[in-house]
């Protein structure tokens, strides 16, 4: 059987990019110096301590009676941005843009208003502004690496969380930097950079949940790999209300061969969102595995009597695919043992699957166990007569096969 579609790429976050006041207002300080006035002081102070609406109310004065002072304006259309209010912000950030067109904190805020408010397109030329003027900006980087990202200009995005990487000193910064950028690398299927991305996010923060998840997941894909296990239990620990890591640690750990820790893993994502019938169903097999028979049956009864027939059978060919697919990786990086054991067991969860048995009969004849690849192409000729991969192969078990 050929090798089923598994699709392994994680749907691209964050659905927008939310303004971040203080990156705004890094660039003030040091053009203005000491002569502040004071009531942009106070709105400064007002907008760190994490009071916008305060800002707010401090800066609509100034303004009105000072159209033309942009470090007011700016700072009015951070305030507003962090309120929502997606009008007057944009207005008042582009008059900041306008009237100081060479402070790049004035071209900055407009950016992170407009991707904040999905203007991607907009928002990415205002971040070029910026970087035009200041190609130190590490915040003008990110968020043109993340509104490209959006719009599906990963490579381009990749170089700028690189060049973002370069340009902050944070170490939780940094962290972040190397999620969105292992997530863009995942995108493109490139899973070797990705996995280091999440790796280094995780040596950066280490309750870093999510880029453990994502780290996991990668090294999962490697049948052959020892470690996914260990780093996806360390995501289900750090979020315990995820129901997408439990499953994803349960999984591993059921495929890794321990069903009574998988079992106590996945009852957690079943309990977390009862309506995930995959997770449900995996839940029964390392029941069953585990031998808690009874606990199996009753619980896979339950999901066919809901009338969710058709999702558990896809999550039982997903499930048998998955492990079928881990054993062509393994028969390809030479480990016919470890590539028998996957077949081996997606026969066990999908037994109508013709082609799960021709890859373990297959394999049984590599590893020159011509008995039990006789029975086992046998059965797949009862299968599917007239097979021309499994007759060919039995023929030739026959002529090894001792008598």
């Amino acid at each position: 059987m050929g090798r089923l579609a598994i699709d392994c790429r994680i749907p691209w976050i964050p659905p927008q990019l939310r303004l971040s006041g203080l990156t705004a207002l890094v660039t003030l300080g040091s053009l203005l110096g000491a002569d502040v006035p004071d009531a942009l002081l106070k709105a400064t102070d007002a907008l760190v301590s994490g009071s916008p609406q305060s800002a707010a109310e401090t800066l609509a004065p100034v303004v009105a009676a000072d159209p033309d002072n942009a470090d007011a304006q700016r700072l009015l259309g951070v305030s507003l941005s962090l309120l929502g209010r997606r009008s007057g912000a944009l207005e008042a950030l582009a008059a900041a843009a306008r009237l100081q067109p060479a402070n790049p904190a004035n071209h900055l805020a407009l950016a992170q208003a407009l991707a904040q408010f999905g203007e991607n397109r907009r928002a990415q030329e205002a971040f070029r502004a910026a970087l035009d003027l200041d190609g130190r900006l590490g915040p003008a980087h990110e968020g043109l690496a993340l509104s490209l990202a959006l719009e599906g200009g990963l490579t381009e995005a990749i170089l700028h969380f690189g060049m973002a990487l370069e340009h902050v000193a944070e170490a939780s910064a940094k962290a972040r930097l190397h999620f969105f950028r292992g997530r863009a690398h995942l995108q493109l299927d490139r899973y070797e950079p990705a996995a280091a991305d999440f790796k280094a996010a995780t040596e950066l923060q280490p309750d870093f949940g999510p880029a453990y998840l994502e780290w996991g997941r990668v090294l999962a894909e490697d049948p052959a790999d020892r470690t996914a296990a260990s780093v996806l239990a360390r995501a289900a620990e750090l979020m315990p209300e995820s129901a997408e890591a439990q499953f994803a640690s349960g999984q591993q750990l059921l495929r890794g061969g321990d069903p009574a820790a998988a079992a106590g893993t996945l009852r957690r994502a079943v309990d977390l969102d009862p309506a995930n019938r995959a997770a449900q169903y995996a839940l029964g097999r390392a029941l069953r595995a585990s031998g808690r028979a009874e606990e199996a049956r009753s619980l896979l009864g339950s999901i066919a009597a809901s009338g969710s027939d058709r999702a558990l059978e896809e999550a039982r060919i997903n499930e048998a695919g998955q492990l079928n697919n881990e054993g062509l990786q393994a028969e390809a990086d030479g480990n016919v043992e470890l590539a028998l054991r996957r077949y081996e067991a997606a026969a066990a969860i999908a037994p109508d699957e013709v082609g799960f048995h021709r890859n373990a009969a297959l394999a049984l004849c590599r590893l020159d166990r011509w008995v039990e690849a006789k029975a086992r192409l046998r059965k797949v000729l009862r299968m599917a007569p007239g097979d021309i991969d499994a007759t060919k192969a039995l023929y030739i078990a026959l002529d090894n096969a001792p008598d």
